[in-house]
């Protein structure tokens, strides 16, 4: 069982908590169609559960991240014994792994250079359930894709290469 807890700054007590099997990720919105439905939405800097903002959510209980849609995941991540959702940054054993871009509705990968809209966090034993592990590539959030560089995310504008031109003197004509 997965125990979604909201804090208000650093306290050590959650203001308020609740247990799931699972629950969805869609951009800024958490939520349990089946159960609970709406959760929570995420706006400037905070979650808004019930009418209050929370900057800290954790997932407690081991879960699994599952990318994909619910009929056909794609790819499930390794056990990992709790999440934080601070702000727009999603933590994973007390390491960021993305951040939730408020502006594109989307996440971005940190260490892994990918953008998702969607994903689903699952207890343990709800993952044998739902997915069948031979169908799936399994995932560790933290470790960069062994063919992609691993690079941090990087909020600069990137810079297009100069355009090389030709001084006019060293033409053929």
């Amino acid at each position: 069982m997965l125990k979604l807890s909201f804090y208000r700054k650093a306290a050590a007590k959650p203001a308020a908590s609740l247990e799931l099997t699972d629950f969805r990720v869609s951009g800024g919105t958490l939520g349990n169609p089946l159960g609970k439905g709406l959760i929570a939405t995420y706006s400037a800097g905070a979650w808004i559960h019930h009418g209050e903002r929370y900057p800290i959510l954790a997932v407690t209980g081991g879960g699994c991240l599952l990318f994909g849609v619910t009929r056909d995941p794609t790819t499930v991540s390794d056990p990992i014994d709790h999440y934080y959702f601070i702000g727009p940054t999603l933590s994973a054993n007390g390491v960021a792994i993305a951040k939730y871009i408020e502006q594109q509705d989307m996440w971005h990968g940190m260490v892994r250079p990918l953008w998702w809209m969607a994903m689903r966090i699952l207890s343990v034993p709800t993952v044998s359930a739902v997915v069948d592990a031979s169908q799936v590539l399994l995932l560790n959030p933290w470790e960069p894709h062994p063919m992609l560089p691993g690079r941090l995310f990087d909020d600069r504008p990137q810079r297009s290469p100069p355009t090389p031109t030709l001084d006019p003197a060293l033409r053929h004509h």
